[in-house]
């Protein structure tokens, strides 16, 4: 570019160059005449519509063809200024910038068209020699140029008011700044942004922070969403202990206590819906009677046929190991079922009240179906004078000689379903079952080891039926321990009590929940789970409505953190989206905790408050409207600017997500800051901020492409 050239040409145009006595001057003055007297007021106000005029009919609507004919003519002069260093000629012609009056479309163009079909006059500076009508016309064009026309923009009636208010005053203040430093009017007409910019800035800092106080609001409301509060108040999204403590006294205050009363109602009803959500989605069916009803319908049934399936299959495959017709003794058998129905000596007639009949028949019967015969004694029908018989005669005992083993295998079956039966479970007949299955087992496990033995393989080097065998026992000794642990659960007198007792042992740790997790169906646990999510929030009696209902965030909180973290993992252990769903509880809690923060500022534990308040303000109002109205009207209109503040702001949802955003120009805006800062441009003498300007745009819409 050579030096000394006017860039007002080269970027804007041929139009009428901006001289040093003022910004927007308008020669038109000095080529038709010297200026008469002083304009009067209509005079200098009508400037202000001229320069709307000007700038919509004329720089507006030639904005798109200036535009593109600022780059031609900035690409023309790169190669005259290039050509003239390489040829130390001139630049050639065609590189001169064009003028503008020439170009169809242009601003100038329409302006030099207007002027000659006789409509100048209103687009025209009415006093082009008056600093005042200078200043107004200035502010006039910028605003004219602000208007946003396209519609798919969807620009508004009141915004684009709005960018015309915001464009006079910029451009008026360029044009006044223009009058007495041309240099610094570009820089002055974007004080008004400038300054709303600062502004707001300033206060969004006040009341948040900096740039980490506003990412920590941000991250507040997301916790705060995402624990069901959707509108909060501006302390409670800000964190700010003052503000939370002037909000906890303004929900003291008549006129305002409404207000905050109706939105602690909102996010309670929020955190409640949030709540139930969560609760219905891992099961619909909840409530103590539903889970113990669960519970106990599964360790009595679903377990116990569980367990017996499994365990029938893992005998099965000893059997076929061992050969289900091999016989097998039974000697530990009936020798344990004699031990148990054998009467203590000395006090027979005593003891026999405490055997087991069914043991003793199973004895006998045992006995008989081994082959063998236990030793008998026949008394002599004579008796002797003492009553005791004369003689006696014994039939020594038969050994047994066995059973075949799948007998053993379904009789042992059989004595274990008995052992766990529920009509014998806690009395001693279970007990003499119990040690009768023992001895069937170690029977069985003799059996087995004699047939590794004839298979040629030694029991203790892990034969396939002692395998087999081992496998077997051990899982029913873990099964009926577990059911052992459970038996109390199971026997519970009401549903509630068994929920109630698998419900209070949470806060101690899981050992209990884990147990029973394994033994109870899929939607068994979710109903747990569903009811335990219900009773956290459940307000407690002094808290509670007359429905029953009331919901209660520190009940949720006390009642989360009563629970074992451990317990708490656990809950959600084995639920499809559990991880999720333990998130989604402890983002509830975490609002909570947030809630029970805010209302302890500034509090008044008493309650009191409230009332003295009340009282306080009722006196003022009353007394004062007799004898001080100065101090009624003065509480009356802080009563009422106490009102609007936490309407307007301090409750209003659109505020508190103003203030957590970062500085952005909404897209229907871009335009007009964009017109504006163009125009703005055209009003200096400062060559080095136009093009500035020029290279911020260029840098902008490459950016955008």
């Amino acid at each position: 570019m050579m030096a000394g050239r006017d860039l007002s040409k080269e970027l804007y145009g041929t139009a009428a160059p901006i001289s040093a006595g003022g910004v927007g001057r308008d020669l038109s003055g000095d080529l038709y005449g010297a200026a008469s007297n002083e304009p009067s007021i209509a005079s200098r106000v009508a400037a202000l519509p001229a320069g709307v005029n000007s700038g919509v009919f004329t720089k507006l609507l030639g904005l798109p063809v200036d535009t593109v004919a600022n780059v031609l003519d900035l690409g023309k002069a790169g190669i005259g200024y290039t050509a003239s260093k390489l040829t130390g000629t001139p630049p050639p012609d065609w590189t001169a910038p064009s003028d503008r009056e020439q170009v169809v479309g242009s601003s100038d163009w329409i302006a030099h068209k207007l002027n000659q079909v006789g409509l100048g006059s209103a687009i025209n500076n009415p006093n082009p020699k008056d600093p005042v009508s200078r200043v107004l016309y200035a502010g006039g064009q910028v605003a004219g140029q602000s208007i946003v026309p396209s519609p798919r923009a969807a620009v508004s009636l009141t915004q684009n008011l709005g960018n015309m208010t915001k464009g006079a005053i910029s451009g008026a203040i360029g044009g006044a700044v223009g009058e007495v430093a041309p240099e610094w009017a570009g820089v002055a007409s974007l004080s008004p942004q400038m300054a709303t910019a600062a502004g707001a800035a300033a206060f969004k800092r006040a009341i948040r922070g900096n740039e980490a106080g506003r990412l920590a609001m941000q991250q507040r409301l997301q916790d705060l969403q995402n624990g069901g509060v959707d509108s909060p108040s501006v302390g409670l999204a800000t964190g700010n202990r003052t503000i939370q403590g002037v909000e906890n006294l303004l929900s003291q205050t008549p006129g305002s206590a409404g207000l905050y009363d109706a939105a602690r109602a909102r996010n309670l009803a929020g955190m409640q819906a949030k709540a139930s959500e969560l609760r219905d989605s891992i099961s619909p069916i909840y409530g103590p009677v539903e889970a113990g009803s669960a519970i106990q319908s599964d360790i009595k049934g679903l377990f116990k046929n569980r367990v017996s399936s499994t365990y029938d299959r893992l005998n099965d495959r000893v059997e076929r190991a061992v050969g289900a017709d091999m016989p097998v003794p039974v000697d530990e058998s009936i020798l344990r079922s004699g031990q148990l129905t054998t009467p203590v000596p000395g006090a027979e007639a005593t003891s026999s009240n405490f055997l087991n009949p069914r043991i003793a028949k199973i004895n006998s019967d045992l006995s008989r179906d081994s082959g063998g015969r236990p030793a008998q004694v026949i008394n002599s029908p004579i008796l002797l004078p003492n009553g005791q018989p004369a003689g006696q005669t014994v039939i020594p005992a038969v050994p047994a000689q066995g059973v075949p083993f799948s007998a053993l295998k379904e009789l042992r079956t059989k004595i274990g379903k008995e052992a766990a039966s529920n009509a014998i479970m806690g009395t001693p007949e279970q007990a003499d079952f119990k040690q009768l299955y023992g001895a069937m087992s170690q029977d069985m496990k003799n059996a087995v080891a004699l047939a590794d033995l004839r298979n040629g393989t030694m029991p203790a080097s892990g034969g396939s039926a002692t395998t087999a065998l081992n496998r077997a026992n051990a899982y029913y000794g873990r099964a009926m321990g577990r059911a052992d642990d459970l038996g109390s659960l199971a026997n519970r007198n009401t549903p509630e009590g068994a929920y109630s007792s698998v419900a209070g042992s949470l806060g101690a740790g899981p050992t209990v929940y884990e147990r029973l997790r394994g033994v109870i169906a899929p939607a068994t646990r979710q109903k747990v789970v569903a009811t335990v999510i219900d009773e956290m929030g459940t307000a407690t009696p002094g808290q509670q409505n007359a429905t029953g209902d009331a919901w209660s965030p520190k009940t949720f909180l006390t009642n989360y953190n009563k629970l074992d973290a451990n317990s708490r993992k656990a809950l959600f252990t084995r639920i499809p989206g559990g991880a999720g769903m333990a998130d989604n509880l402890a983002d509830i809690a975490k609002t909570a905790e947030m809630l029970g923060d805010s209302s302890k500022v500034w509090a008044n534990p008493s309650g009191t408050a409230p009332a003295l308040t009340a009282r306080g303000t009722v006196y003022a109002l009353t007394a004062g409207a007799f004898f001080q109205p100065v101090i009624a009207a003065s509480t009356a209109t802080g009563l009422g600017l106490a009102n609007q503040a936490s309407q307007r702001l301090l409750l209003n949802p659109k505020f508190v997500h103003w203030l957590a955003k970062a500085p952005t120009v909404r897209p229907e805006e871009a335009q007009a800051y964009t017109q504006r800062l163009i125009a703005n441009a055209k009003l200096t003498n400062d060559k080095q901020f136009q093009q500035d300007v020029q290279d911020y745009l260029n840098s902008v819409g490459e950016g955008l492409k």
